[in-house]
C-alpha cells in the first residue's frame, strides 16, 4: 500500500515538474467543429402570376416549410407562365433544397450581392399547380387564421 501511495505521488510529481508536450496531449489538438446545420435560403417571393394575395400566401407557406422569407411584393411583370427559382449567390446548398422543395425545373443564376438573398421565386401561372403539391398540413397551417 505504502508503495502505491509513494510511487503515486512520484508519478503526480513527475507530470507537475514534466508537463506533457502540446503536440502529445490529446485536448490541446484542435478538433473538426461539427458539421454546421443545413443552410436555410433567404429568399424573395415576387408574384409574377397576376394573382391578388398569391405572393403572401406562398410566403406563409415557404415560410413554415423553414425557408427564410425577407420580402414579398409583385414582380416586374405578371405574365409569367411558370414559376421560376433564381439563384442569386451562385450555388447553395439552401436554394437546391428550394428548387427541389418547390419541385420546380431548372434554375436560373443571377448572382447579385446587393441583395442580400439567396434566391428569388417569381410565381408564375402554374402556381395553384404548385401550391397543390405542398403538403396539406403546411397549406393549413399556413392559411389564414379566423
Amino acid at each position: 500500500m505504502v508503495l502505491v501511495l509513494l510511487g503515486s505521488a512520484w508519478w503526480g510529481w513527475r507530470e507537475a515538474r514534466d508537463p506533457i508536450a502540446p503536440e502529445d496531449d490529446p485536448f490541446a489538438k484542435q478538433t473538426e467543429l461539427p458539421p454546421e446545420p443545413h443552410p436555410i435560403a433567404r429568399i424573395e417571393v415576387l408574384n409574377g402570376a397576376g394573382e391578388a394575395g398569391a405572393a403572401q400566401k406562398a410566403a406563409e407557406i415557404l415560410r413554415q416549410a423553414g425557408f427564410d422569407v425577407v420580402y414579398f411584393g409583385n414582380a416586374g411583370d405578371f405574365d409569367n407562365p411558370r414559376t421560376r427559382v433564381i439563384d442569386r449567390v451562385g450555388g447553395s446548398r439552401g436554394v437546391d433544397s428550394l428548387v427541389a422543395w418547390l419541385r420546380v425545373e431548372g434554375l436560373e443564376t443571377e448572382p447579385d450581392p446587393a441583395l442580400h438573398l439567396d434566391a428569388t421565386v417569381v410565381l408564375g401561372a402554374d402556381w395553384q399547380h404548385r401550391l397543390r403539391l405542398v403538403p396539406d398540413s403546411l397549406r393549413e397551417a399556413a392559411a389564414p387564421r379566423r
